[in-house]
């Protein structure tokens, strides 16, 4: 009996041993302090006249993520925990994944960002990129659709030469009413390692609810997107080079009782008040369009070692004729600010590493848009330290 006890462990002890070997799991991160400082901005007062809102320096840790990725044969398994702003910590992605036919086909299930432009899977990674803020459609106060999904499909084929065609569709919970079929997808092709360019697109298969960090704005009583667009990326160990545009069309209906509100709380400006017929019969029929482009261009100067510096010049526009200037309405406090629902960030700034992992960026954007019929504009300086960990 012994023997046989003996006999079984040193079995299982082999095979405990060569499943680890087969295994393969890495565990990484990335910490980022950040502060800011918005110069005197103009802000929506009661009756929709335009204040000034004099602001402090804020200091915030926006990004601190711990990521691990474990493979074993066609299987593969990842998990993000955010504690964004230092406090509790939370699960940002937990999926896993199967190959069903090599890397043409592959199958993944859980929580998960979508594949979608250039910024959307990779804005935890702060240290990797130029700049600071993200392009305006990732920005939390005005996303385009939900950053998470819940079921893809994806792959590439290989045309040889190092050039690939990737591709990658999507559904899940999003901000399904009942039971519609949201799809997302995204198609691209890259050279080698230093163009990519493709198209995205998206939409919520019927009417979407309102939630946050969704697309859908709370004075909607029915509310069905669309979204679609192209992005550009050139990269060496120069030149970054980087151009989007996309654009959201919404067939909805206001919900009269939510817009009255809106409407009573003389919060809005005149063009609002007249968009919602405040005053009057509201008015239901609230098909809009949003639509928003961007330019990056950074140029990397070696400092011997693995140091380098990266001068960086953004190009943000962002328009949404029906966001209002109040957050705590759902508004949007930058697309909400103008008349027209559109303003313009210029940006100019810096990155400096002194080693691949590190990076320490600096930079200042001037905000332009019509507010209260004139021109207006507003700077905010920012400063990020980011740190990319691997155990």
């Amino acid at each position: 009996m012994r023997i046989l006890l003996l006999t079984l462990l040193a079995s299982l002890t082999y095979s405990v041993s060569a499943f680890a070997q087969e295994m393969n799991t890495s565990v990484y991160g990335y910490v980022e302090g950040y502060a800011e400082k918005v110069d005197t901005q103009p802000e929506v007062l009661a009756g929709g006249a335009i204040g000034d809102k004099e602001n402090v320096v804020e200091y915030d840790v926006p990004s601190i993520h711990l990521l691990v990725q474990s493979t074993i044969g066609k299987n593969k398994a990842f998990l993000n925990l955010d504690g964004g702003g230092g406090g509790t910590v939370g699960v940002a992605n937990a999926w896993v994944e199967r190959s069903l036919v090599e890397e043409y086909l592959n199958f993944r299930f859980g929580k998960m960002y979508r594949p979608f432009g250039l910024y959307n899977e990779i804005l935890d990674a702060t240290p990797t990129y130029i700049g600071i803020e993200a392009p305006e459609l990732f920005d939390g106060d005005h996303l385009l659709l939900t950053r998470e999904t819940n079921l893809m499909l994806h792959g590439r084929h290989d045309l040889g030469d190092g050039n690939y065609i990737n591709y990658a569709l999507t559904t899940g919970n999003d901000q399904r009413m009942s039971d519609e079929l949201p799809l997302g997808g995204d198609l691209n092709y890259t050279m080698g390692s230093k163009i990519k360019t493709g198209v995205s697109f998206y939409t919520s298969g019927g009417p979407a609810k309102t939630i946050s960090g969704g697309g859908v704005l709370p004075w909607m009583s029915s509310d069905s997107f669309t979204v679609f667009g192209g992005y550009f990326q050139f990269a060496d160990d120069v030149w970054t080079v980087q151009a989007a545009y996309y654009t959201s069309d919404h067939k909805a209906t206001r919900d009269v009782a939510a817009v009255t509100a809106l409407c009573t709380k003389n919060e809005l400006n005149t063009a609002q008040r007249t968009r919602f017929n405040c005053g009057g019969t509201i008015n239901e029929d609230g098909d809009y369009e949003v639509s928003t482009y961007y330019t990056r261009i950074g140029y990397t100067f070696d400092l011997g070692g693995l140091a380098a510096i990266t001068p960086y010049f953004q190009y943000d526009v962002y328009e949404n004729p029906e966001v209002i200037y109040n957050k705590a309405d759902g508004g949007d406090a930058e697309a909400g600010l103008a008349d027209d629902g559109m303003f313009t960030k210029l940006t100019l700034g810096t990155v400096y590493r002194p080693l691949p992992t590190i990076a320490m960026k600096l930079d200042y954007s001037q905000h332009l848009q019509e507010a209260g019929g004139k021109a207006d504009n507003y700077g905010e300086i920012r400063f990020s330290f980011s740190y990319l960990f691997r155990l």
